[in-house]
């Protein structure tokens, strides 16, 4: 009998899963850190409402900027020019347009320059008539998007907003000298700061948000359940077939072989992870919601569409074992759903602050349609428009294709004499 330690010496035995871990060590941090290291720099294309409201009163703007002072227009047109096109894509709309980019979840911001901008700069100037007013321009966050988005927003628009500030200010302080009027040291401090800057949520969160990532783990244990039921389904069937031995602690089971083919198989994997789906979404949810007091505004919607995740992911990742067997099968399972899903979802760095391989990943990762529709149920009142029409949709076409590749390749599979899972009678 040969000893334990001659065992584990052989290069068969301890090559393969050493080359597998160190692999996964330099695997994983580099698609996490690489990911999530420098959103700033990342930053492209990220979407924000420019809006100027209608003004109250257009004072004597038409004599030019020299005479009156820059208009709401004139803003508007320096904060285009101001912001870095590369890392934010403005769009000009009114305050309509802005509430049902909102309500959608079709910007990360806004610049909202005030109905009373025209005309509080008028009153800045010298030999202006009534009481001084200083114009508050806003920077409107879309707080479900998380913390990150929402700084990313904030950190991008105030610089440039300061520096429109700064100049628009030094133009009114000149113009003032130009026109002959006296401007003492106080007068000065008003002209150089002709507008505020303040920051603010569109639509605070509910309670119990945990600052809009709520969402985000609802959805990763919706993802979880659909994977990790996949690990356990997996080879449970294969120990109660008689294929593997089974294992409870020191416990070993090993049954009488019963003799069913790969599809076969696989498709009593799946009808074991469908048919427990809906239970475990309504514990998850039952647990989310009364239990911890997570607000959810629409139960049903919520528990029918986190049952099709988790079948979907379930069913998927039981057609990934099929395909590469139970320890390679789980690491590509880990690396698809989970780690590089992760990080191309948007849930916690948005979408357009990760490096462009991970945008493509977000084309078809799993992980992101789901937090898209996770966030339209808890904080878009379930808006078909706000993502969870599109979740649905990228759902129903994964667990298909994830369905028919499993089937397609099991079909495959039992062609080849090689591939056969069953015993062969020894050959002398």
């Amino acid at each position: 009998m040969p000893s334990p330690l001659r065992f584990v010496l052989r290069r068969s035995t301890w090559l393969t899963p050493v080359v597998l871990v160190l692999g996964l060590a330099a695997l994983f941090p580099a698609i996490y850190l690489s990911a999530t290291a420098d959103p700033q720099a990342n930053l492209s294309g990220l979407p924000v409402g420019l809006v100027v409201e209608p003004q109250t009163a257009a004072g004597p703007a038409a004599a030019g900027p020299s005479a009156a002072g820059p208009s709401a227009r004139d803003l508007a047109s320096a904060i285009v020019d101001a912001v870095d096109s590369d890392a934010i894509t403005l769009e000009r709309m009114s305050p309509t347009q802005l509430a049902t980019h909102m309500e959608h979840d079709a910007v990360a911001g806004a610049i909202v320059i005030p109905a009373g901008f025209t005309a509080s700069v008028s009153s800045l100037l010298p030999g202006s008539v009534g009481p001084i007013d200083v114009a508050d321009v806003r920077i409107l966050t879309n707080a479900a998007d998380g913390g990150v988005s929402s700084g990313l927003v904030t950190g991008t628009l105030t610089p440039a907003l300061t520096a429109v500030q700064q100049r628009f200010g030094a133009q009114l302080v000149g113009a003032a000298g130009a026109s002959g009027a006296p401007v003492g040291p106080a007068d000065a401090v008003v002209l150089g700061t002709p507008f505020t800057i303040h920051a603010s949520p569109y639509t605070p969160l509910p309670e119990k948000s945990g600052f809009a990532t709520s969402a985000f783990y609802f959805s990763l244990v919706l993802v979880l359940l659909g994977f990790v039921g996949a690990s356990a389904v997996n080879p449970l069937v294969d120990s109660a077939l008689g294929f593997a031995p089974g294992e409870f602690g020191p416990l070993v089971s090993r049954r009488a072989y019963f003799r069913m083919s790969r599809r076969a198989t696989l498709l009593a994997k799946f009808s074991v992870i469908v048919a427990v789906s809906p239970v475990a979404a309504l514990v998850a949810q039952l647990v989310t919601g009364p239990a911890i007091g997570i607000p959810i505004s629409d139960p049903v919607q919520l528990w029918l569409f986190s049952s099709a995740v988790i079948a979907a992911i379930g069913t998927s990742a039981l057609t990934v074992f099929a395909i590469f067997g139970g320890g390679i099968g789980s690491i590509v399972n880990t690396v698809f759903f989970i780690a590089l899903s992760m990080t191309s979802s948007g849930g916690t760095v948005p979408i357009e602050a990760v490096p462009p391989f991970f945008r493509w990943l977000a084309t078809f990762e799993p992980f992101r349609a789901v937090i898209d529709a996770v966030r339209a149920i808890f904080y878009f009142d379930a808006d078909p428009a706000a993502g969870l029409a599109e979740g649905w949709t990228r759902v129903a076409v994964g667990a298909a294709v994830g369905i028919a590749l499993g089937l397609a390749v099991t079909t495959l599979y039992a062609r080849n004499r090689v591939f056969s899972r069953h015993p062969r009678p020894a050959t002398a």
